[in-house]
């Protein structure tokens, strides 16, 4: 929903480095990975065809959710994960308190030109 978003904020702060957790399934959600593989292409300047990795997205076993074969998350939760670039802003994290929050963070344009200076990478989340 934020992809191109996220991209353009990661090149307009050079991060040298960003951590993408996935958190379904305990750290073995497909979904999360293709995205953060996507972003990571976007943020790093490469032309990514979007349709692959939300194929992976849309075939990932969080895709049951929808057709009611589990529970866990609401049914329409693929449906807003498959909509690529829904919303003009990024969601970043940041400590408050003790807690680790997201909030919209608004990107720059996508004429920033800006790239990553060290690769993206995605790591399970920890319960």
């Amino acid at each position: 929903m934020v992809a191109e978003a996220t991209a353009r904020l990661l090149r307009a702060r050079r991060c040298d480095s960003v951590m993408f957790v996935v958190t379904g399934e305990n750290g073995r959600a497909e979904e999360d990975p293709a995205c953060a593989r996507y972003i990571a292409r976007r943020a790093a300047g490469a032309g990514a065809d979007a349709a692959g990795f939300l194929r992976r997205a849309d075939a990932s076993r969080a895709a049951e959710l929808r057709e009611g074969v589990r529970q866990g998350a609401h049914p329409d939760d693929v449906a807003l994960c498959l909509a690529l670039d829904r919303f003009p802003f990024a969601m970043a994290a940041a400590p408050e308190d003790s807690l680790m929050v997201l909030r919209p963070h608004a990107a720059s344009s996508p004429a920033d030109g800006a790239s990553l200076r060290s690769p993206v990478r995605s790591v399970p989340a920890r319960a």
